[in-house]
């Protein structure tokens, strides 16, 4: 598999990456097994083989370009535009059913920078849609069927904060004070946690400076990697913080953890990262420093290049993304009976029957971006 990828390949530099910790390998029954995505976190991690590649993802480089090029416009004019989007998803099971299989389907969440959002079609005609501000919203259906869907529309703003910085608030108001608490397992303040804030924040004060700071020192000292399932994690943000590296939730809890020690509220958002004929799952943060804030560590960590874009992703926000959900381990309406596939999050929704949970191997997701427009 490497040979296909990466020029002059040999045997000595595998072996050489694995001892670096840019392949991470897994013994089981015996075996050396590796991450169904462990090459694409070889060139994320080693930035070296990058003019060793052979394989060019063109595609992707072209949605890269188109980001960057609106954020350099939002930079430039500090206007933010509204876009409508609609998009589909669906799930099927790889078996037929002998009962009735709960389904829950990540939906747009209304606030924030979201809108409104409005259903165009499902797959049943019952189904249970949470409410607008649902921690983790979803539509919910109950049926003996294979196939589940929702087609669905909203409206989503783009976000340039303007701020007074000389008028930051020391006092933090009782409706924000419970995103300052820990959250275990993946929101605590270890001790090693502690101790980072304190070299991070120093004597600062002023929460947005605190903010900021913790900002920086993640987009500069984090890197990108595809992850396991967040299940078998322990502590999300603890494995980002001694492994130096994480996704997207990884970086985003690293940031919720190290705010609230400081002394900032921070709170979770994802979903989706969505754009023309593209969506994929993706989380970042939020912070509150007289008003709530964005924060998306890993779109801001992978333009360090660019200091400009990187700085961007602090305070601003595009609008190619879907938000669904606000908290992590928030449980559905209706509650869930089994753990979930997911416990932290929810992106590609969560099937069960009355016995037991429906893992992903079990059961197929697709995303379609039916429109993207701005108006």
């Amino acid at each position: 598999m490497v040979r296909k990828e990466v020029k002059n390949f040999s045997e000595d530099e595998f072996y050489k990456w694995i001892s670096h910790g840019y392949i991470s390998p897994m013994i089981i029954n015996g075996k050396m097994m590796f991450p169904e995505r462990f090459i694409p976190n070889l060139f994320f991690l080693n930035k070296s083989l990058k003019k060793r590649r052979k394989k060019i993802d063109r595609i992707a480089l072209e949605r890269r370009r188109i980001i960057n090029r609106r954020i350099d416009e939002l930079i430039r004019t500090g206007c933010p535009q509204n876009y409508r989007v609609r998009a589909r998803i669906s799930v099927e099971l790889k078996f037929e059913p002998t009962e009735k299989i709960r389904c829950w389907l990540p939906f747009p969440r209304v606030g924030d920078q979201v809108l409104g959002a409005r259903i165009i079609s499902t797959s049943h005609k019952n189904y249970y849609l949470a409410s607008d501000n649902a921690p983790q919203r979803t539509i919910y259906f109950e049926e003996k069927s294979k196939r589940f869907f929702v087609e669905f529309e909203y409206e989503i703003t783009e976000v340039i904060s303007k701020l007074d910085l000389s008028n930051i608030p020391s006092k933090i108001p009782f409706s924000v004070k419970k995103y300052l608490r820990e959250e275990p397992p993946h929101i605590v303040f270890t001790q090693e946690i502690r101790e980072l804030v304190r070299s991070i924040v120093g004597k600062e004060k002023n929460i947005y400076f605190k903010a900021r700071r913790i900002y920086d020192w993640i987009t500069k000292n984090i890197n990108y990697r595809y992850v396991l399932s967040y299940s078998i994690y322990e502590n999300v943000s603890m494995t980002c913080l001694k492994e130096r590296r994480g996704d997207c939730g990884f970086q985003a809890l690293l940031f919720i953890t190290l705010s609230r020690c400081a002394g900032v509220p921070a709170k979770w958002q994802s979903g989706w990262f969505i754009m023309k004929n593209f969506a994929s799952p993706h989380d970042w943060a939020m912070f509150w420093c007289g008003k709530w804030m964005f924060a998306d560590l890993s779109f801001g960590g992978s333009r360090r290049d660019n200091e400009k874009r990187r700085i961007f992703y602090f305070g601003n926000l595009d609008a190619f993304r879907m938000p669904a959900n606000s908290e992590i381990c928030s449980q559905f309406a209706p509650p869930k009976i089994h753990l979930r596939s997911d416990p932290v999050d929810n992106q590609v929704g969560e099937l069960e029957t009355l016995k037991e949970n429906i893992y992903y191997d079990k059961f197929r997701y697709k995303i379609e971006v039916l429109d993207f427009e701005r108006i």
